[in-house]
């Protein structure tokens, strides 16, 4: 490998990693883990927070649809399945759903 190969891959290594800390840094979102009470049409679902940053929107029910991946790959989310997601702050009604889990407690 020549050295302007090598340049440019470490080159591309440091924008990954620079993305991947942007990424996480957006103060616009709350993250959220909940659990699911009802299906709705149009793959929208109710659910209760469980666990938040923001301790007042622990306990309430919010309107959820899937986000990104879970859509494009079809994941099922069923009633009693826990979830992680986020909120956004300027409608604290209405979240996405980034994760599921079948398990009893998430961490």
């Amino acid at each position: 490998m020549g050295k302007v190969q090598a340049h440019k891959r470490a080159e591309k290594a440091k924008r990954q990693v620079n993305f991947q800390l942007d990424k996480k840094k957006n103060p616009d979102m709350f993250d959220f883990e909940g659990v699911i009470d009802d299906c709705l049409p149009n793959t929208s679902f109710r659910l209760t927070v469980t666990a938040s940053e923001v301790t007042p929107l622990v306990g309430k029910q919010l309107l959820a649809t899937l986000a990104g991946k879970m859509r494009l790959y079809r994941i099922r989310v069923m009633p009693g399945d826990h979830v992680r997601g986020y909120v956004s702050k300027y409608d604290l009604t209405k979240a996405k759903i980034t994760y599921r889990s079948t398990k009893k407690q998430m961490t």
